[in-house]
């Protein structure tokens, strides 16, 4: 049985998961340690992250990315509800994120489709909701 651990992230990370999340078209261009919120590794080998931008009560989801190698293996579902626990434990109440074709994924985990204008203006503010992601992309969010 795989040894599957959730980590703070580590200065390394970032580059797998810059990595990462270009061969999957992802955008990297702000991506800073700062965002990088999870690390997960299985038997001891970097195999996915997910990043959060917080905003108090608001948080945009993003960077969720899962090697090649360990797709399938639930450790996708596993970094979000860490990270929904995590938030959850700090008084966050709700969880956004911006995907062009994750949607299916993200509604199994209870987030719902919403339309771009009743973002509040936090999410929309955010450099990946205002230029990185393309205007086509769904807007999801999660109550906590």
């Amino acid at each position: 049985m795989a040894d599957i651990r959730i980590r703070a992230p580590e200065a390394g990370d970032l580059a797998f998961a810059r990595r990462l999340l270009q061969d999957e078209g992802l955008p990297v261009e702000d991506l800073g340690l700062d965002y990088l919120k999870l690390s997960a590794t299985i038997d001891g080998e970097l195999a996915g992250v997910i990043g959060l931008e917080d905003f108090g009560e608001l948080g945009l989801l993003r960077s969720l990315v899962v090697s090649s190698s360990a797709r399938g293996s639930g450790l996708g579902r596993r970094l979000v509800d860490a990270l929904e626990d995590s938030v959850r434990e700090r008084g966050m109440r709700e969880l956004w994120l911006l995907t062009i074709d994750a949607d299916p994924f993200f509604e199994k985990l209870g987030y719902e489709r919403v339309e771009r204008d009743v973002a509040p203006d936090a999410i929309r503010g955010t450099q990946e909701f205002s230029s990185l992601c393309p205007g086509d992309a769904v807007v999801m969010k999660k109550t906590l």
